[in-house]
């Protein structure tokens, strides 16, 4: 997770106005963050473990938070992105994504019509733009949300509809594994790489080779969290039955692309002047805070998964 402060465009490239380390207050080390971790782990366990319509109407409802918090931050900077479109747009690609599994080319012709609609509607929308506002702002906001939140969001309910077991003979089948899929790999992996590259950056950290996109980030922290990223993979993955190589390969590729999902989550909150999207989740900000990562990590590990180690579909 970014820790980035917010700042305007302008004033991107000027230096941090945080004040000295010896100045800052002590970080409680049992405040909200933790709270709310302590609280949201145990029902997001229980409801990958039972998954069905509790996990999907849960999952509806953290998307459209999520794609909210862009827009209101959006229209905030007086882009006024057509919300209905990316509502019902978003929903749709996550009912086709939880709903036809067995059927992989209707399910990708839907998602490819609910994104086409969110541009055409969007575009429809802009007759009756407010005045002053831009045909391309709107519409490709409206679009950008549908895309980073709602399709990208759609890969959690892919990778928890995995039939491991069923596509492997060397997996046996496993109550746990099975019925968590690689939903809970991906994100055991993604999130121990945050609190890692985070802690470890705070402590240790002295190079910050991105001071415009986020200026708390740095390159000891990126390591840290890279290298928590692989051991994660390493350890889980071994213990639910994958090869040592795949996961090597596969924590490598989301330990970085997880990186890059936090930075350019990092980028759009400074270009809007926001420090977090909104504060729904004590400690962490929004959905889009706490899932940043996740956006960019959840997709290839889809695919790797699929194309590389279960068999091409």
């Amino acid at each position: 997770m970014s820790t980035s402060h917010p700042c305007s465009p302008n004033d991107a490239a000027t230096p941090s106005t945080d004040p000295p380390e010896a100045e800052k207050k002590p970080r409680r080390l049992l405040g909200p963050k933790f709270f709310s971790g302590l609280v949201a782990v145990p029902i997001l366990i229980a409801l990958l473990w039972f998954g069905g319509w509790p996990l999907f109407i849960v999952s509806s409802l953290a998307m459209l938070i999520g794609i909210e918090e862009f827009y209101w931050n959006v229209k905030a900077k007086g882009i006024h992105p057509f919300r209905p479109a990316g509502w019902v747009c978003s929903m749709g690609i996550l009912v086709a994504t939880q709903f036809v599994v067995n059927a992989p080319s209707w399910r990708s012709g839907i998602i490819t019509i609910c994104i086409a609609a969110s541009v055409l509607l969007s575009m429809i929308a802009q007759f009756k733009r407010p005045a002053g506002s831009s045909v391309i702002a709107n519409t490709g906001a409206t679009v950008f949300g549908v895309v980073w939140v709602g399709l990208l969001f759609s890969f959690f309910l892919r990778l928890r509809t995995l039939e491991l077991s069923a596509a492997l003979d060397n997996i046996p089948v496993d109550g746990f594994r099975d019925r968590m899929g690689p939903i809970f790999f991906v994100m055991l992996a993604v999130w121990m790489q945050d609190n890692a590259a985070q802690n470890f950056g705070k402590l240790f950290g002295t190079r910050k080779p991105w001071p415009n996109v986020s200026p708390n980030k740095t390159l000891e922290g990126s390591a840290a969290g890279l290298l928590a990223c692989l051991l994660v993979s390493i350890v889980v993955g071994t213990a639910f039955g994958f090869n040592t190589l795949h996961m090597i390969g596969l924590g490598l590729v989301m330990g970085v692309l997880g990186q890059l999902g936090d930075l350019c989550k990092s980028m759009i909150k400074r270009e809007l002047g926001v420090k977090d999207f909104s504060s729904i989740i004590p400690g962490h900000g929004g959905v889009l805070d706490r899932f940043d990562s996740l956006l960019f990590a959840m997709p290839v590990a889809y695919l790797y998964f699929r194309v590389i180690v279960m068999p091409i579909w």
